[in-house]
């Protein structure tokens, strides 16, 4: 007699084929009778009132509901509370807990390359992203500065996590911005804007502000190498790709689902034959 699998899935304004092929391989890998589906929703509302009635698991939430969707839930991880941001909604007997885990993962992935403690960093953007960046350096006691074209929004993210300072972030003129002044030495710079997804002729900062020996990581998943990391790269810094970080954060989630430890390279390969079907 066949079963119902346990169902996971994604809310999204638009939705994506990557979260599916990723989840769905490494629930295969580990025998798992899961499956993972990607929902295109207008209404936060009638999402988590279907998600209720459908009994999921567990579900991926992007922009534009982030935020949105809290009021919604019967009880928010400490961590989400503090950043203002879910991105992962569990399922447990009908009680559903928002969590975040793209901080975790954002400190997880420049963890693979360097140490946080004491270190200086440079964050571009005060949105979600910025702020799930700003949450996981400062729990490692950096010294952060925020950067934002938004100067109000900065400030209030500064407030908010206690941080080193806000400064402007350059409009962009073309390919690169004309602003070349740095607003700081740092160790590590995190692009938490959406500058460069999708688009390999784009980048949130001029060429002027990138350092040899410095860690850069930009939270864009695609392409695989954004036109900052490779302007990093070429001036010799140690770059850390976004792809990584969307990695470490579906690995979580899979944990947050199911219990167990995620098949980390199932989920890589299948991760990075998404972004990349061509790659060899």
């Amino acid at each position: 007699m066949s079963t119902i699998p346990t169902l996971c899935g994604s809310f999204a304004g638009r939705a994506s084929s990557v979260g599916v092929r990723v989840h769905n391989a490494a629930y295969r890998a580990m025998g798992l009778d899961y499956t993972y589906v990607a929902f295109s929703i207008q209404d936060a509302r009638s999402a988590v009132a279907a998600l209720r009635a459908l009994s999921m698991r567990g579900c991926a939430v992007t922009m534009p509901f982030k935020e949105t969707i809290i009021p919604l839930l019967d009880r928010l991880d400490p961590d989400a509370a503090a950043i203002g941001a879910v991105n992962t909604i569990v399922n447990d007997a009908g009680v559903l807990t928002g969590y975040n885990t793209d901080w975790l993962a954002a400190r997880q992935a420049l963890e693979e390359v360097t140490t946080l403690d004491g270190k200086v960093a440079v964050v571009l953007g005060a949105g979600g992203g910025g702020r799930a960046v700003c949450y996981a350096l400062a729990s490692r006691g950096c010294t952060v500065h925020v950067c934002n074209r938004t100067p109000a929004r900065a400030q209030a993210l500064v407030r908010a996590f206690n941080l080193a300072a806000s400064h402007p972030l350059p409009a962009a003129a073309g390919p690169e911005p004309t602003d070349q002044s740095r607003p700081c030495d740092y160790d590590i710079l995190v692009n938490a804007t959406s500058v460069g997804y999708r688009d390999p002729g784009a980048t949130p900062i001029p060429g002027a502000w990138l350092l040899p020996d410095r860690v850069v990581m930009d939270i864009v998943p695609e392409p695989l190498e954004t036109l900052l990391l490779a302007q990093a790269r070429r001036r010799g810094a140690v770059c850390v790709p976004g792809w990584r970080m969307r990695l470490l954060q579906a690995a979580t989630q899979f944990r947050l689902y199911t219990g167990q430890e995620p098949p980390l390279d199932v989920m890589e390969m299948a991760l990075l034959a998404a972004i990349a079907p061509s790659r060899d």
